[in-house]
């Protein structure tokens, strides 16, 4: 029986812990779909492969460089960059002289992101197999592994490295996913619990505020659409200033073309729009349990023109009103705890300590050359 062994090459954090789910499932899936006479054998090297979206050519290179080194029969790449091809989102890359593919993690979306990735890889080594076996008659549509998404395939420019690539068909869907799919790769919840000194602040601005019969009143007087609007202003207005505060909005720049730079800002945005989202129901639990304890219903009663049938409606409107203000007027004046962390969640910092990393290794290659 013939041995075969297939190298993946996932990213840093999300693809890495990824592969590590499904690397023990690949053998037996690629027995079943691929080949059973097969004895399939599965490695994993993480590498960040590029540092930008936009090097193809460097990513295949790389890969190309590790499959050689490990002595592999096929390479699948899984990165969390996006990738586009005339402003359509680009799913897989493939190289089939060399029995190398990329796989670009965000354009498969986050639902059910470790099924999709499973079939995808064992779709990506079909290709490659089936191509290395008979490549004259070799018909990608007919492959018996499915994909996971409304793709089509499509050739590249001469200048690339790849010989095909997959793209979504639909702009629309395929931005969405991948947006969508970046955002979930950053990990928002992993930076929650470092605004811990924003959320103390606002709670301490909201509580101070809910004792005065002011708010009390505007609580009962503003319709839903004025305490909906505070809020979007609220929450939207502490992301622009994170993302003033942290030097977070991508520039122009001579590296990243200005599509992607769209791609990484509105990333950028999600990802902490999440974040605040989530710290506002946190403040809003805070300052329910706040404002019960120190604003007794008889006084609010007698001193605002509140109908005492609806206590439990006014109650709700003063503590979602007093959360807005808190969140505003606390928040405003401080930032995230750690600066470097909030940062590492968004791909342009990322990007260039992958720059920076890629430097230092060419560098020490040619120094060992």
């Amino acid at each position: 029986m013939p041995s075969l062994t297939v190298g993946l090459i996932p990213a840093p954090r999300m693809p890495r812990a990824l592969v590590e789910k499904i690397i023990e499932e690949l053998p037996k899936l690629a027995g079943e779909f691929i080949d059973n006479d097969c004895d399939w054998k599965f490695e994993c090297e993480e590498s960040i492969l590029t540092s930008s979206s936009e090097y193809l050519n460097e990513t295949i290179k790389r890969m190309v460089n590790i499959k050689e080194r490990n002595k592999w029969d096929y390479v699948i790449g899984i990165t969390d960059l996006p990738s586009l091809s005339n402003n359509k989102v680009v799913v897989s890359e493939f190289d089939s002289h060399k029995s190398v593919s990329l796989l670009s993690l965000p354009a498969l979306g986050f639902l059910i992101l470790k099924r999709k990735l499973n079939r995808m890889v064992i779709h990506h080594l079909e290709y490659l197999y089936r191509y290395n076996t008979d490549s004259d008659s070799f018909d990608s549509s007919k492959l018996s592994t499915p994909t996971v998404m409304n793709i089509s395939p499509e050739t590249p420019g001469e200048e690339n490295e790849s010989t095909n690539r997959y793209i979504i068909k639909s702009y629309v869907i395929g931005w969405l996913k991948i947006v969508l799919g970046m955002t979930y790769i950053n990990e928002p919840w992993t930076i929650v619990n470092n605004f811990k000194t924003l959320v103390s602040l606002a709670f301490a601005t909201g509580t101070y505020i809910s004792i005065f019969s002011t708010p009390w009143q505007l609580s009962i007087d503003y319709h839903a659409w004025r305490l909906i609007t505070l809020t979007l202003f609220s929450v939207i207005g502490i992301v622009f200033w994170l993302i003033y505060a942290h030097g977070l909005w991508e520039g122009r720049s001579a590296k990243t073309s200005v599509h992607y730079r769209w791609l990484y800002n509105l990333t950028s945005f999600m990802t902490l729009l999440f974040v605040t989202v989530i710290n506002y129901f946190i403040l809003y639990l805070l300052l329910a349990v706040s404002i019960t304890m120190f604003v007794p219903p008889g006084i609010f009663n007698d001193w605002t023109q509140a109908d005492t049938d609806f206590t439990v409606m006014n109650y709700i409107n003063l503590i979602w009103f007093t959360t807005s203000l808190g969140l505003l007027a606390g928040a405003l004046g401080s930032t995230a705890e750690s600066d470097e962390k909030i940062r590492s969640v968004t791909y342009s910092y990322r990007q260039q300590y992958r720059y920076n990393q890629l430097q230092e290794d060419d560098e020490d290659d040619d120094e060992s050359n």
